[in-house]
């Protein structure tokens, strides 16, 4: 909760101003008690002959009331919309320089049920709930005190069994706040499976898996009524000692009050006074339960909101930092990685990437290729000197790892990757304009440097075919483009950036043998005057390759050019006969069909 205030601390004023609205409102109230009294008790006095001046001041006590209303409504809302705004901020810019591997522990649903759900409820309570937190003791202490002095007795008598229902709510109201963090949780979970089911359409649909989907998400929201249903339960437990506190009372205080006016030693008027105050006193007593309810939730949300504010973050202030280009680009010097639940994801990987160079990456799926652009690309290890045994946000890295000379842990994260352009097999766009995702490439970058990079990269062709050309606006994911359409934009986005070390992640894959072709040639020119790092796909980038690393099992277990390995007679001929001859004869195969057909 104290990170909670550190939020609320910029709004005071409308804090304030909120508290100071629900004690002028408390303060009417009770004002107007009084005023009732003296109407009664006066009815037929000199009090009689004053009627207009005492309709002026109820009217002037009604609009005070009413100003101070619209103040309490205005001033939280005005303070919950800025502080829930600056906790998303805060949440989503701390999200963004998280570490990776805290983040690949955590399912993107839950987190944004946290930014949704989650704030909804602090919300929901900022604007219902906080004016009471100082409306309701004021009005209590002051309904208080004008009871006792009006009739001590009947104070006592009115709240005899008040002890009890204190303590039965007390025990109720307990579990609320564990309860409460474990609903959201619920939620997050069932958002996640929502998302993934969504996300994932096409393929539930092409493996006939929306069955087990669908009882995956039946289960996770059963979890999720399951326990609404207990809080709801308690809840409702909790309602009936409110409505116990609000009219027992009133009961014992007609009947014994009905006496004492017989007795002479209660008035009329005091009677009526007393009525009146005495729903002031209950009201706030009938109410402490829900907020204590509605404080244990807001613990319980606020907790699960400010544990993303404490992932772990990647470094930020290393100092200005120059880039040394006469020193070696890439070089890795005995780096092993794993994962907590994954051991030996790379052993001992030695290499050096020389000026100009470029260095392909090849071996059997899952031997680590994409694991070693990742690591140069500072996703993982730039917390600290590498240590073997050390294991930092479920993962593991040992060894050095070094860029233009400089160990990865001394680089600033955001300086590291200005000096890397990445094209992955995981093409993701953002829905924007297809401008605007070729323009993510370089801030600021002019409608000419994207269009010229969109033609290095062969996709200026088929993006005048769009609807709005450049400014058309693609789906999510980019979903309305073909794969090598996807592709191409995100080669211009790295022919954009124009970085010294290009990462080449199976970046022509998506791409059939015609778009292939026209991407290579980009791809060549791009590759002449840059460092670069390629895990190959096709033939035609391992053949002009300086240096072929081939990785089995996360060991480099052969390393050459592309005519000494083949006559190593080793595990990369078998690649080259199994893998990319095959590809070559498929690529052959549709080439004459193609022409074929149009013979």
């Amino acid at each position: 909760m104290v990170k909670l205030f550190k939020y609320m601390k910029p709004y005071s004023f409308w804090i304030v101003l909120s508290i100071a609205a629900s004690l002028t409102v408390a303060a009417i109230d009770i004002w107007l008690g009084l005023f009732i009294e003296r109407l009664v008790d006066d009815a037929s006095g000199s009090f009689a002959h004053s009627f207009g001046a005492t309709l002026k001041l109820l009217a002037a006590l009604t609009v005070i009331g009413a100003l101070a209303s619209y103040a309490i409504k205005y001033a939280l809302t005005r303070f919950s919309a800025c502080a829930l705004r600056d906790i998303r901020r805060d949440i989503v810019s701390h999200l963004e320089r998280t570490t990776v591997a805290a983040l690949e522990s955590r399912h993107s649903g839950d987190l944004v049920s946290r930014l949704t759900n989650d704030t909804a409820v602090l919300q929901q309570f900022f604007m219902l709930h906080f004016a009471n937190l100082f409306y309701m003791p004021v009005v209590f202490i002051g309904a208080l005190t004008v009871l006792l002095m009006t009739s001590w007795k009947l104070v006592l008598f009115s709240l005899l069994f008040l002890p009890v229902a204190i303590v039965v709510t007390s025990v109720l109201i307990f579990p609320m706040n564990k309860m409460s963090e474990q609903l959201q949780q619920y939620l997050g979970s069932s958002n996640a499976i929502a998302q993934d089911t969504i996300g994932g359409i096409p393929m539930l649909k092409a493996f006939n898996m929306f069955k087990a989907m669908s009882l995956k998400y039946k289960a996770a929201m059963e979890l999720v009524l399951k326990k609404g249903m207990q809080v709801e339960k308690r809840r409702a437990f909790i309602a009936p000692i409110s409505l116990l506190l609000m009219s027992s009372p009133i009961i014992f205080s007609v009947s014994y009050g009905g006496y004492l006016i017989g007795e002479g030693e209660l008035s009329a008027g005091s009677m009526v006074l007393f009525l009146y105050m005495l729903n002031f006193l209950m009201q706030p007593l009938s109410m402490a339960p829900v907020l204590s309810a509605q404080i244990q939730e807001v613990k319980g949300v606020a907790k699960r909101l400010f544990e993303m504010l404490e992932l772990p973050l990647e470094p930020s202030e290393r100092g200005e930092q120059t880039v040394d280009e006469a020193a070696v680009p890439i070089e890795l010097d005995g780096v092993s990685f794993h994962y907590e639940s994954k051991p030996d994801v790379l052993a001992d990987i030695s290499f050096k990437a020389k000026p100009k160079q470029t260095v392909a990456l090849v071996g059997p799926s899952g031997s680590g290729k994409s694991t070693i652009l990742k690591l140069i690309c500072g996703f993982y290890g730039m917390e600290k000197e590498a240590d073997s045994d050390e294991v930092a946000n479920g993962v593991r890295l040992s060894g050095a790892i070094q860029v233009f000379g400089r160990p990865l842990h001394e680089w600033n994260p955001m300086d590291l990757r200005d000096q890397l352009a990445l094209v992955s097999q995981d093409t993701y766009l953002f829905p924007v304009s297809v401008a605007e995702n070729i323009g993510y490439g370089r801030t600021g970058a002019s409608r000419e440097a994207i269009i010229h990079a969109a033609k290095a990269a062969g996709a200026h062709a088929f993006i005048e075919t769009l609807p709005e050309g450049y400014e058309t606006v693609l789906g999510e994911r980019g979903a309305r483009l073909s794969g090598g359409e996807r592709q191409r934009l995100a080669i211009a986005r790295a022919m954009l950036k124009d970085a010294p070390i290009l990462l080449l992640d199976e970046a022509t894959s998506a791409l059939d043998t015609q778009s292939e072709s026209i991407v290579q040639e980009a791809l060549e020119r791009v590759m002449n005057d840059r460092t670069v790092l390629v895990v190959a796909h096709r033939l035609s980038t391992i053949i002009e390759a300086d240096l072929v690393l081939v990785l089995d099992q996360g060991r480099i277990v052969e390393r050459g050019t592309h005519a000494s390995l083949l006559e190593q007679r080793g595990l990369y001929m078998k690649l080259y006969y199994k893998q990319f001859a095959a590809l070559e004869s498929r690529d052959a195969m549709q080439l004459a069909s193609g022409e074929g057909a149009r013979g």
